[in-house]
């Protein structure tokens, strides 16, 4: 029996079908996730500015993202269902 990878579908969803809004919310969701990853990173150190910074960045750059971003649904595949 062939090996899957576990993924039986990816389906793509588009929030809008305006194409300028939907480069400017995948745009910003590049600045939010950097922004996000470099809060959690400076957590660790407790920097009180620059981690307020960057949830604040975070917090206004993942909003035109969620109203106009594409994102990626994926479906899991059960390992149990595969084998038989």
């Amino acid at each position: 029996m062939a090996k899957s990878d576990g993924f039986r579908k990816i389906t793509k969803h588009q929030r809008t079908s305006i194409l300028p809004l939907r480069w400017i919310g995948n745009i910003c969701s590049h600045i939010a996730t950097n922004s996000l990853v470099k809060a959690f990173d400076l957590q660790e150190h407790s920097i009180g500015y620059r981690f307020k910074f960057h949830c604040f960045i975070w917090k206004y750059f993942d909003k035109p993202y969620r109203w106009w971003g594409t994102y990626y649904e994926m479906e899991l595949t059960d390992s149990e269902s595969q084998d038989s």
